[in-house]
């Protein structure tokens, strides 16, 4: 097995992912879980504090899979289309409550 060098593009590209990309999507957990569990009827401070206790172990999870992962375009486009999504689910959900 051949060992790969990092160029510093790539170095950069997974720190930029790691930082703002799992937050990204650490976010839009956060923002869809609550409005999950208020849509469930589970008061809002509780279920803030429970989903951001969660998130932290879901960034944490995430910026160690930034650099473990062999493909940087995958955690790019797992991070990215995961935030939508989430951030998609969070707003519908949020909607869907005030109606």
């Amino acid at each position: 097995m051949a060992a790969t060098t990092l160029r510093w593009p790539a170095i950069t590209a997974r720190v930029l992912a790691g930082v703002f990309g799992s937050y990204a999507f650490t976010w839009g957990f956060a923002a869809a879980g609550v409005a999950a569990l208020v849509g469930l009827g589970v008061e809002y401070h509780d279920a803030e504090m429970g989903v951001l206790m969660l998130a932290f172990f879901v960034f944490l999870g995430l910026f160690l899979w930034t650099f473990a992962a062999r493909s940087l375009l995958r955690v790019w486009l797992v991070l990215l289309g995961g935030s939508a999504l989430l951030f998609t689910a969070a707003w519908a959900i949020q909607r869907a409550i005030l109606a």
